[in-house]
């Protein structure tokens, strides 16, 4: 085989998967195939929602902005920096939360009451959507476990794991920047 046809065979492989990743890619956005989960109504959606307390990024960690208006937060002025979703030993700072709920992610945060089980029970729950959950004290919280998404919010007293499950599969994603799959913030009429 001459280094010549080699070289063209190796070009045209290269170039046709290019083209078929590429037009899959393409066929699925156009399409609607990359995603096709359609958004849930909202009073099938658990949880309250919480006013827009807007979505700029704030200078610096630490930086001043408004008081937030939910414990926890479910929206407004935050870190530019993101949290990566995981369990996390200490409290996550509220700026780097509203930033991780712009990004899709959901918040299971408890108080500093809750026992050691209920704390492995819940970083149990947040293990299985390694994607999608930060797992983190919260010490703002009087009591129990609070469950956030932007603008959205759950507070339990005690561990309802069916619960957390449901929180986070049915509001993780519903927001990412913007309102996804027809998804709406549920506060406006």
């Amino acid at each position: 085989m001459s280094r010549r046809w080699l070289g063209t065979l190796v070009s045209v492989v290269v170039t046709t998967l290019s083209v078929l990743t590429m037009s899959s890619l393409g066929l699925g956005v156009v399409l609607g195939l990359a995603d096709d989960t359609e958004a849930l109504s909202c009073d099938r959606v658990p949880g309250t929602p919480a006013p827009f307390e807007g979505n700029r990024h704030i200078a610096y960690e630490g930086a001043p902005h408004a008081a937030y208006r939910t414990v926890p937060p479910t929206s407004g002025p935050h870190s530019p920096r993101v949290v990566t979703p995981g369990i996390y030993r200490e409290p996550v700072l509220e700026e780097l939360q509203v930033h991780a709920l712009e990004h899709g992610h959901v918040l299971v945060q408890y108080a500093p009451d809750v026992s050691p089980a209920d704390v492995r029970a819940l970083e149990r729950l947040g293990r299985r959507y390694p994607r999608d959950v930060v797992v983190a004290p919260y010490p703002a919280l009087d009591h129990g476990i609070g469950l956030s998404g932007w603008q959205r919010l759950q507070r339990l007293d005690t561990l309802d794991e069916r619960a957390v499950t449901e929180f986070v599969t049915k509001v993780a994603g519903r927001y990412d920047h913007s309102w996804q799959h027809g998804a709406t913030d549920c506060v406006r009429p």
